[in-house]
This record gives C-alpha cells, structure tokens and sequence, in this order.
C-alpha cells in the first residue's frame, strides 16, 4: 500500500497544507452498505443493466472471504485481443488471476496487487466486470470481485503459485478455463469495449459540519477525510490517472493532493467546479465537465474533485446516446466516493462504475 507525503507540492516547494494529510495513516472502515455490490441501472430485462455498477465490500460478513482479479488482457502484435489464464500448480488448473483482499485493502488495489504478484505485469484498470460468489467449506462464502486489466509493463516469471501462463484469444481461453464463474466473466469481458475511455469524478472527503461563507470555502478535511484522500490516491493509480483538477475549496484540495504526490501531477484548480460557481453560471461547469469527457476521448484519463451539489448535475448532463441513462437517483455521490466513467471515442458515456468509498474493506 502506498503512502503520500505530507509537504510536497508539484512544484517543489512546500505546501500550505503540510501535516494535514499525514505520511502515514491507518487505515479503516466506515458505515457502508451491507452488500458487496448491487446494479445501479433501472432498465430491468436489458442485458447492459450491468453497464452501470455500484461496487462496495464494507461491512461484509465475517463468514465472507473476500477478494478480487482481473481479465487481464493486451494486443497482440497482429491486433488480436488476447486475455491471459494462469496455470495453478497447486492446483492443475488454469484461471483468472485473483487473490484475497489482504487487511487495509480495497478490492481495487487487491485486483492491481494479486495481478502484480501472481503475473508479473502491471495492469491498468478498465470497467468493472462481474462480482462472483461461491460457496466454501465451513459455511463460508468467497466473493470476487473482477476489472478488465490492460497490461502496461511488467514480465512473467514463474512462482509459487503459477508456474506457467498462455496469452489466447478470448474464445479459445473460454474452452481451456475450468471453472464455469471464469467462464461467465471472460462472456462478461466480451460484452465490454476494452477501447473505453475512463474519467473519473470524485467528491472530496468528509470534512466537517458546513460552514457559511469563506468558513465553508476553508473547511478542511478531517481524519477520515486525510483516510480518503489517500486511499483516492491508490485508486487514481490503479486507474492511470493523467490529469488532475480541483474546485476551489481547501477540502476539495485537500483531497486530490495526496495523488498529486503519489502520481507527480500538477493539481489545477477549476473555479467552475464549486456548488455556489455551478449555481452563478451552471452551463460553464458542465461546459468543464463535458471537456473532460473529450480529454478522455483523446486518450487523457482525468480526474476531478467536486462537491455534492455538483455531481449529479455533471453526470445527468453528460452524452449518453447510444449508452447509457444517470439520472437523480442513481448518480450521487458520498463523501470520499468515485464515480469512474467510460466514454467512448466521441465522448459519449458508455458505462459507469461507482465506488461509495475508497477506504479499506476491514
């Protein structure tokens, strides 16, 4: 697990929010939703109903082993899309790459983790694919959780639990895979378009009671919050987060620094992306945000930091046609929470995931 600095700023020179993000935290668990994870589209019968996700392990039962993987998958050098199926020899068996979430884990970063460990590669992660459970021996129950994983560096070398890997096309690794729940998420992982384009929005950490007027704009984190804002790193790295922006507001600052750190990005400041700008002159800020989905289009994968009154509004505006529909109901955001949304080559939301919390599962 990684850990930010406290006073280091992208431009070398210390940080007027030194020590409130501290170098090393703990972290911890807070009140979340019951479930492992839950459909957040209203579309019943549609086979895409799962295009838009809501992914969420806290408070699980302690009956429940949790852990998460990923389809890993690259090109090839003729521009088939290969995925890759590791050969187990504990077990003599060919699978995904997926592995227990570990203490002070989210499944993100147990997905980039296990990958790491079990493949040699780094991965980056696309959309979420599927959430599997399955029954255990003494009256437990394993939940994975699956991400489409693009391999961005790294090489194989055989360990003690794979000892052989095969890159294959997707059909002919659903004949070699030996477990009907692999099989089911390499079908889920064809139904994705791996050439997605991610953009992630992101509301700050807790912070407090609201204040009014320039007490409100300096609000800063509190302790939870400095937990999120590092946790939000991890997650901006497993993503490959390019570009970073803040609304102007100590707590929404304080919340993007830490991956300003982790990632030696610059942290750029957008006035347009405050609840009272967004109020004065709503077409600018979701003139901002739209922008953003073209960056990710060019292939530049943003992250932005907002506030609670703004979010909704950015992801009801956005271009679905052809996609999907955020509506109300389905796209608020809680504090520390992510949204990680996928367009295509125009800009035009595809598929969401959304993370309530980025903070450990236990």
């Amino acid at each position: 697990m990684h850990s930010a600095p406290a006073s280091w700023t992208p431009t070398g020179e210390p940080s007027p929010l030194a020590g409130l993000v501290p170098s090393h935290t703990t972290l911890s668990s807070t009140a979340g939703d019951p479930h492992t994870g839950a459909l957040l589209a209203d579309n019943q019968g549609s086979a895409r109903k799962w295009f838009v996700y809501r992914i969420d392990a806290r408070n699980s039962p302690d009956n429940l082993v949790l852990a998460a993987g990923g389809v890993v998958w690259r090109r090839s050098k003729s521009g088939e899309l290969e995925v890759l199926l590791e050969h187990r020899k504990r077990y003599n068996d060919w699978s995904i790459p997926k592995g227990k979430i570990d203490p002070g884990e989210s499944p993100v970063m147990t997905a980039i983790r296990e990958i790491a460990e079990e493949t040699g590669f780094q991965v980056r992660l696309g959309k979420f694919l599927k959430r599997v459970q399955y029954s255990l021996s003494g009256n437990r129950d394993k939940v994975v959780f699956f991400w489409s994983a693009e391999v961005i560096g790294g090489k194989f070398r055989a360990n003690s639990e794979v000892d052989r890997i095969a890159w294959l096309p997707v059909a002919e690794a659903e004949e070699k895979i030996q477990y009907e729940s692999d099989r089911k998420v390499l079908q889920r992982f064809l139904k994705a378009d791996v050439a997605w384009h991610p953009v992630i929005l992101v509301r700050h950490g807790r912070a407090g009671e609201r204040g009014t007027g320039a007490e409100d704009v300096l609000r800063p984190l509190d302790a939870v919050g400095r937990q999120q804002a590092v946790t939000l790193a991890e997650a901006a790295s497993a993503y490959g987060v390019t570009e970073l922006y803040t609304a102007d507001r100590v707590r929404c600052e304080q919340t993007m620094l830490p991956t300003s750190q982790l990632l030696n990005l610059p942290l750029k400041v957008e006035r347009t992306l405050s609840e009272e700008a967004a109020l004065i002159h709503p077409d600018d800020t979701v003139d901002f945000w739209l922008e953003m989905c073209e960056r990710a289009a060019q292939d530049e994968i943003p992250m932005v930091c907002s506030q609670g009154g703004v979010i909704p509004t950015l992801l009801e505006e956005m271009e679905t046609t052809g996609g999907i529909a955020l509506d109300s109901r389905t796209c608020k955001c809680k504090k520390g929470g992510m949204w990680v949304i996928f367009v295509d080559d125009h800009g035009i939301a595809k598929a969401a995931d959304y993370l309530p919390s980025p903070l450990a599962v236990r």
